[in-house]
């Protein structure tokens, strides 16, 4: 009779532990997506992760939001802000930062392994301006290589990407004359028909310079490194010659300021020795008013922001936060509902 009793009040504990289990159980399933730039992190976490199934489509950071907005997104990813013109979120939300990364310039020129260029000579290239890989203003930084006279193909998204919003507005604060921060390729150029062929996303990037000799793109580190294509040093702020890496992008990110929304305006232009100033950071936009998958949503970012993050980052080629933003994006994730 006792044992009977006992089994009695176990299946009882378990049933009413079942009862109060969190909405992030494994029958929740959270759809999301967005950024591409960081899509190799958002879906290695995703697969990690065991209290929920978690579904990330990487295309741009544009569509991300739009979905997000529409309520086909549990959160979204994004390397930008929501626009003025946009249309926002019917409820309160915020932008957790999850990690940063460093925008390579990517490039397919038979017999040249190694390039250097500066901010202004990227903002020629990719307006068309300068037209042929032996130009003196890339034969000045590169005095040993051996350019072709042929034609640059630039490589660039075509879709509301905040890679573009991104890389635009690190060439405009770094004096490339013409250019705009935006994250549509056309107004960031201020060209109706830009140079060169567009892709909706970074793979679609890099499979265009792959495909192409003479070409040139930029893409997030992880694709640049999985592509095995060559990327330039590129001049920074404090006057070095930087490739870009984790080292280089962590340290040029640490130092900028980071508002109450979590959103961090960065400073292109900042002087940081050792840093890589062509470098964004990658957001998981989350409603703090009440949603449906919230709690789900609330454990999968906190998940992502202590452990996936951190012991998956750098070789993946992308950025664990630190300090006042590390600890900002761990206090907003805390108000998602």
């Amino acid at each position: 009779m006792r044992k009977t009793a006992g089994i009695i009040a176990a299946l009882a504990l378990a049933g009413s532990a079942l009862l109060a289990a969190p909405a992030q159980a494994a029958d929740v399933t959270l759809t999301a997506g967005g950024s591409s730039f960081s899509g190799g992190m958002f879906t290695t976490c995703a697969n990690n992760y065991t209290a929920a199934k978690v579904t990330y489509t990487s295309s741009s950071s544009g569509t991300g939001r739009s979905n997000f907005v529409a309520g086909t997104f549990d959160f979204a990813g994004s390397d930008g802000a929501f626009g003025s013109a946009d249309a926002k979120p019917a409820g309160s939300f915020a932008y957790v930062p999850v990690l940063g990364g460093p925008i390579a310039i990517i490039f397919n020129v038979p017999g040249v392994n190694n390039l250097k260029l500066d901010a202004v000579t990227i903002g020629k290239i990719f307006k068309g301006q300068i037209k042929t890989w032996n130009d003196k203003a890339i034969k000045k930084l590169n005095k040993t290589a051996k350019l072709p006279a042929a034609a640059i193909v630039p490589m660039y998204r075509n879709s509301k990407s905040g890679t573009n919003d991104n890389f635009s507005g690190y060439l405009a604060a770094n004096g490339a004359s013409g250019w705009t921060k935006n994250q549509e390729w056309a107004l960031a150029t201020g060209d109706t028909t830009p140079a060169g062929t567009g892709a909706t996303a970074s793979s679609g990037v890099v499979a265009n310079v792959k495909s192409n000799d003479n070409s040139i793109g930029y893409v997030d580190l992880k694709d640049a490194l999985s592509s095995r294509l060559p990327y330039a040093a590129v001049k920074n702020a404090a006057g070095q010659f930087v490739k870009p890496t984790t080292a280089g992008s962590a340290k040029f990110l640490a130092g900028q300021s980071i508002a109450d929304n979590g959103f961090v305006n960065i400073d292109w232009a900042k002087k940081v020795p050792g840093g890589y100033n062509a470098s964004l950071i990658t957001y998981a936009i989350v409603s703090t008013s009440t949603s449906k998958n919230g709690a789900a949503v609330k454990d999968f970012i906190t998940y992502t922001l202590k452990t996936c993050v951190p012991a998956n980052a750098a070789k993946l080629g992308y950025v664990s936060l630190t300090g006042a933003i590390s600890a900002k994006a761990k206090a907003l994730a805390a108000t998602i509902k």
